[in-house]
C-alpha cells in the first residue's frame, strides 16, 4: 500500500530520522559524528550560514528520539541566543513532528522532554548559567558558538563532558574560528587538528548559496579574500595576532611553499638538535645543509611526550634514524653529523652518550642573554626566503611553527604553553640547528663534477647524471680497493 509523503515524514519521525531535513554539509557532519568513537571529541570550522545550528538541533532530535531516557546538553555563548536562535529553530523543525513524538518545552527551565523520556537540556556560558547542566549522564553534548563561549576550557572539561564518561557519550565544538587569538576554542582545534578530528568548511562550500551570493558577500569586505574579518568569519582561518604569534608569516600558504619533498644532493653537511621536554614535548630534527642550494633541509623528527621518555629506547631510534637517512652514495659508508646540539641538560647528554657507547655526543647549546628573539627573526626570514624546506613526515614541527605564542607579547623571551603541544619544543629544536648550521663549509669536493653534472637547477632539481666512463660498478670499487683483475 502507497503511503502519503506525510505519512512517510510520520514515520521517519517516529524513527528519529531527519536526515531528509539536511543539505549536504549537514549530512557530512552527521556522518563524521556518528563514524567517531566513543568518547570522542569533534570540531566543526564552519562558515557563516551554513547551518550549523540548525544541523546541531536536528542531531539533538534524532538522539533523543532514537535513545529513549537519553539526555542531550546543547549549550551556546548566551542564554539569550538560547531564547532567539535555538527555540525559533526548534519551532520550525517541529512543525511537522507528528504529536505522538512531539516534546514538551519548559521555557522556564529550557528543556525539551520527550515521551519516551528523553530531554534536550540547554544553557549559555555567560553568568554561570552553564553550570545548571552539571550532573545527569548525557549521551551527547554539543556545543554552539563555541568561539564566543565564555570560560569554555573548564565549562567543558568540569561541567559538561564528565557527564558522559559512563555513556560514551561524544562531544562536538562548532563555531567560526574566535576573534580573540588566547580564546580557549582554539586548544580545541589545536587538538582536533593534532588527532584528525577538525573539519572545516568555508563560504564556498555552502550549497545554500548562489555563485552570486557568494561572490556579493566576499564584496562586502575591503580587500575581499584578504580581509582578515571576512577570512575568519567565511574562510574559517585561525587569524592569529601578531604581537602573540611567533612565526606570523608561517601560514597555510607559507606552509604549501616550505613543507615539501626535497632532492637529496649528492654531498651535503648533516646535523641534529633536540630540545628536551620532560613536561612537554622531548623533540629530536635531522637535517642537512645543502650547500648549493644553500636550504636548510629538515628530513625527520622524533617528537615524544614528557611521560613517554624512555632514554634506553629514545637513544636506540635517534641511531635508528641517523643510519637511515644518511648514508654515502659512493662508499656506502654511514655520514656522521657535523654537529648535534641540544639545550642544557648534561645529566640526560652524559646518559645518552652512554647508552650509545659513546657514539651520540651532543653538545650543549650556548644560550646567550637575549638569544631566543634575534634567531627567531632569522627563522623567520629564512623561511619566508623557503631557505628551510621541512619534510611533510614532520607533522609536530609544522604544527608548532604554525601555532607557536609568546608567553609575553611585549618580553617576547619565551614561548606559551599549550595543553596539548606542550611548549612549543620543535621550534626550539629548530632554533638550535639554524644556530649551529656552518654555512661556510662546502661539503662538494674541489673542482667536483661527480663523474657528471651535479648543477642545482632553479627549479629545485639536481642534474647528476654520471657519465658513461665505460667501466661498470665492479671495476669502481676494484679501484677503489685497489684490487687488480685477475686474467684468464
Amino acid at each position: 500500500m502507497a503511503l502519503s509523503k506525510t505519512e512517510l515524514q510520520n514515520e521517519l519521525w517516529r524513527r528519529g530520522i531527519l536526515t531528509w531535513k539536511m543539505h549536504v554539509i549537514q549530512k557530512e557532519m552527521y556522518e563524521l559524528y556518528l563514524k567517531a568513537p566513543a568518547n570522542g571529541t569533534l570540531v566543526w570550522l564552519l562558515s557563516r550560514q551554513t547551518g550549523k545550528s540548525y544541523a546541531l538541533a536536528m542531531m539533538a532530535l534524532m538522539e533523543c528520539i532514537q535513545k529513549p531516557n537519553s539526555i542531550v546538553k546543547l549549550v551556546t555563548d548566551t542564554k539569550l541566543h538560547v531564547q532567539t536562535i535555538f527555540e525559533p529553530i526548534f519551532r520550525e523543525l517541529l512543525e511537522d513532528c507528528p504529536d505522538d513524538v512531539k516534546p514538551n518545552y519548559i521555557p522556564t527551565k529550557f528543556i525539551y522532554e520527550f515521551q519516551n523520556g528523553s530531554q534536550i537540556q540547554m544553557a549559555g556560558t555567560d553568568a554561570g548559567n552553564c553550570e545548571r547542566l552539571r550532573g545527569q549522564k548525557s549521551n551527547l553534548i554539543l556545543v554552539d558558538e563555541a568561539g564566543s563561549c565564555t570560560k569554555l576550557d573548564y565549562n567543558v572539561m568540569s561541567i559538561l563532558l564528565p557527564t558522559t564518561t559512563h555513556t560514551g557519550g561524544k562531544l562536538i565544538l562548532a563555531s567560526t574560528p574566535p576573534e580573540e587569538p588566547d580564546h580557549d576554542f582554539v586548544q580545541f582545534i589545536e587538538k582536533a587538528d593534532q588527532e584528525n578530528c577538525l573539519t572545516k568548511k568555508t563560504l564556498f562550500d555552502n550549497p545554500l548559496l548562489t555563485d552570486k551570493q557568494k561572490a556579493d558577500i566576499e564584496a562586502r569586505y575591503f580587500g575581499g579574500r584578504n580581509n582578515s574579518q571576512f577570512r575568519r568569519e567565511y574562510m574559517v582561518e585561525l587569524i592569529r595576532d601578531e604581537r602573540r604569534s611567533v612565526l606570523p608569516e608561517f601560514d597555510d600558504e607559507l606552509i604549501a611553499k616550505v613543507v615539501r619533498e626535497f632532492p637529496k644532493p649528492p654531498h651535503y653537511t648533516p646535523y641534529v638538535s633536540m630540545d628536551l621536554g620532560f613536561k612537554d614535548f622531548t623533540v629530536v630534527l635531522f637535517g642537512y645543509y645543502d650547500f648549493k642550494a644553500d636550504k636548510i633541509i629538515i628530513e625527520d623528527e622524533i617528537a615524544i611526550r614528557g611521560n613517554e621518555l624512555k632514554l634506553p629506547t629514545f637513544t636506540a631510534n635517534i641511531l635508528a634514524k641517523e643510519e637511515k637517512l644518511w648514508l654515502n652514495i659512493y662508499t656506502n659508508e654511514q655520514i656522521k653529523p657535523e654537529l648535534r646540539v641540544s639545550d642544557i641538560d648534561y645529566l640526560v647528554i652524559n646518559e645518552i652518550n652512554r647508552l650509545s657507547y659513546g657514539q651520540l655526543n651532543f653538545q650543549a647549546i650556548k644560550k646567550e642573554s637575549g638569544y631566543k628573539l634575534p634567531l627567531i627573526n632569522q627563522l623567520r626570514v629564512q623561511l619566508q626566503q623557503e631557505k628551510i624546506i621541512i619534510s611533510p613526515k614532520c607533522e609536530v614541527l609544522t604544527r608548532h611553527l604554525k601555532n607557536a605564542r609568546w608567553k609575553d607579547a611585549s618580553a617576547k623571551d619565551d614561548f606559551a604553553r599549550s595543553p596539548d603541544d606542550g611548549h612549543y619544543d620543535a621550534v626550539d629544536a629548530l632554533l638550535y640547528l639554524v644556530k649551529s648550521v656552518n654555512y661556510n663549509k662546502n661539503p662538494f669536493p674541489k673542482n667536483y663534477n661527480g663523474n657528471g653534472d651535479s648543477t642545482f637547477h632553479a627549479n629545485g632539481q639536481y642534474g647528476y647524471k654520471p657519465k658513461n666512463t665505460g667501466t661498470t660498478p665492479i671495476e669502481i670499487y676494484q679501484s677503489i680497493f685497489g684490487i687488480k683483475k685477475k686474467k684468464i
